[in-house]
């Protein structure tokens, strides 16, 4: 792997010292925005000043752990990129159903429950590709987005019934300064103003908050009662669980893990200029790593945890890529960890900047599941599989009365948009799936020019709506094959090729009488990988670039057959 002309350290380059310490406190800062889920959470709950101190600094703490177990290979833990974790908003929704219904013990236990549910996935991940196409995944991240916008709107809007009034006036002004300013600072700002726009956004908001009054005399007060140097407590932290709300952390767990599918995927792309399909070992390790950080986290009484896309930006918006800066980061939030006035400032954030801030990061995540639904044909089947589940989903929020006055055993499935919305995509996915799978055969002839034979897969393809560089991949990887037996005259008559694409999987089916000469496997393929298999010996090294996903040969006496999946 070479290192792309745009990075100046990639994954596995040191930077000095100096440097490094920089670009692990940008790190930091970028994700230190996110501690506002841990200041909702706890206010939700009504904690102690300590206890939400300590709470704000083992959050501190859990993120620099899980940064640095993302960026390392420890057997099988760890994708080996700079993919740190945030406080996710994937589980906001979640962690405050548990605060109603058992406060901080219960976010706690099923918070571990979750990041274990995610860990779990990591090892089935190649046999639930088919469960989750794009049109599954954009419902649930546009779902995510809508829950953080909603929550943010709550915000901004309940100024305990006191619409009309002055203090209404000044909240409302603020709020819509600090959106104002993050969306600017993100469209018009550059360089680092524009990586930092949330963060520039909030300190805006906080300053403007301050002489307004909206930031009350007791959190004034806190800041100025926390020690400047302390270790965080631990004492407040306890644990229980509850199975009705196994559900929506199951969904959070599912949703986190392929978000940090996207994530470590893109680390690759940024790391690999000859960059074709993902290392699925990585990713297997990656999602591992991001949900054992996220069950640590909950021991050490922090909200859910997943991987950033956003850090992942910034990481290549300032070419620096290096997993060591991860290590760094580590060393950073262990630091602020023991800085209890820094805890006590992000928890006298007012009501106005915090729900600013879900409002922004909320339209960011219903536009991202948009593009990803958008990445395939929107055909009538798709339609309904994003339609009745987004709309059925806002009911959720719309009818709140309805649902609580649902059967217990059906709240289990209901108990939330997100479990709505995931549980009616997977299903109605499952159920349109039946007559899905397309077949094409044809008889490829040897003797013959292999340009109209090809033309035609080509052709098909693209009808099937496969994906150009599945298509790509298996059209030269037919030519050849088709090349080899014909320039090694191991082929006694023509060739039978079967196509079959499930809109996951496309397959070719060779088969011909003759000889395996010259395209034996190269070793043993465990079963479902989805790694870059080289697929023949003795062939030309461009060969290495056209390798299937999976390949088995098989002959049997003078009848041989290959099997490719792309």
């Amino acid at each position: 792997m070479t290192r792309p002309a745009h990075l100046i350290y990639g994954v596995n380059d040191v930077p000095p010292p100096l440097k490094l310490a920089v670009l692990g406190l940008q790190q930091v800062t970028l994700i230190s925005i996110y501690l506002v889920i841990m200041v909702i959470v706890v206010q939700k709950a009504g904690a102690s000043p300590l206890a939400a101190r300590n709470a704000v600094s083992l959050a501190m703490l859990a993120l620099g752990v899980g940064a640095v177990l993302q960026s390392r290979r420890w057997g099988p833990v760890g994708s080996g990129n700079l993919a740190p974790p945030v406080l996710s908003a994937i589980y906001l929704q979640a962690s405050l159903a548990a605060v109603s219904l058992g406060g901080l013990p219960l976010v706690f236990g099923m918070t571990v429950f979750a990041g274990a549910v995610e860990a779990t996935l990591a090892r089935f991940l190649h046999r639930l590709r088919f469960i989750f196409p794009p049109a599954v995944i954009g419902v649930i991240v546009t779902t995510v987005g809508f829950e953080v916008g909603l929550i943010g709107i709550r915000q901004v809007l309940d100024v305990a019934g006191q619409v009309g009034s002055r203090h209404f006036e000044i909240h409302f002004l603020v709020a819509n300064l600090t959106l104002a300013a993050m969306m600017g600072f993100s469209i018009w700002g550059k360089g680092l103003m524009r990586l930092f726009g949330t963060l520039l956004g909030l300190v805006l908001g906080l300053a403007v908050a301050f002489p307004a009054g909206l930031i009350s005399p007791p959190a004034l007060a806190h800041i100025r009662q926390a020690p400047l140097v302390a270790l965080p407590h631990i004492s407040h932290i306890s644990y229980s669980f509850d199975i009705t709300l196994a559900l929506p952390f199951l969904v959070a767990a599912l949703a986190a893990a392929l978000r940090t599918i996207g994530v470590v995927t893109t680390c690759q792309q940024l790391n690999d200029p000859e960059w074709q399909q993902p290392d699925m070992t990585s990713i297997r390790g990656g999602v591992l790593a991001d949900g054992l950080g996220c069950a640590l986290g909950g021991l050490l009484g922090v909200v859910g945890m997943s991987s950033s896309p956003s850090a992942v930006g910034a990481a290549r918006a300032t070419g620096a890529t290096s997993r060591v800066i991860a290590g760094a980061v580590g060393v950073w939030f262990v630091v602020l960890a023991g800085v209890p006035k820094l805890a006590a400032i992000f928890l006298a954030l007012p009501p106005a900047v915090v729900g600013a801030a879900l409002i922004f990061t909320g339209s960011l995540l219903v536009v991202g599941g948009i593009q990803i639904m958008a990445r395939t044909t929107l055909d009538l089947r798709k339609t309904f599989i994003i339609g009745v589940p987004l709309l059925l989903a806002l009911s959720h929020q719309v009818f709140p009365a309805y649902y609580r006055s649902l059967p217990q055993w059906l709240k289990l499935f209901a108990g939330s948009s997100l479990s709505i919305a995931t549980l009616l995509a997977v299903g109605l996915n499952l159920a349109f799936r039946l007559g899905l799978r397309r077949r094409f055969e044809m008889t490829i002839t040897l003797t013959g020019e292999l340009g109209g034979p090809v033309t035609k897969l080509r052709q098909v393809l693209q009808e099937w709506e496969v994906t150009t560089a599945a298509a790509d991949r298996a059209v030269a990887t037919l030519r050849q094959i088709c090349r080899h037996l014909r320039d090694h005259q191991t082929s006694e008559g023509p060739v039978r090729l079967r196509a079959v694409y499930d809109e996951v999987d496309l397959s070719l089916d060779l088969a011909y009488q003759g000889s395996l000469s010259g395209l034996s496997l190269s070793g043993p393929r465990g079963s479902g990988e989805a790694d870059r298999l080289p697929f023949s010996e003795g062939m030309s090294a461009s060969w290495q670039c056209l390798c299937p996903d999976q390949g088995v040969c098989s002959q049997d006496g003078a009848q041989c057959r290959i099997h490719l999946v792309f």
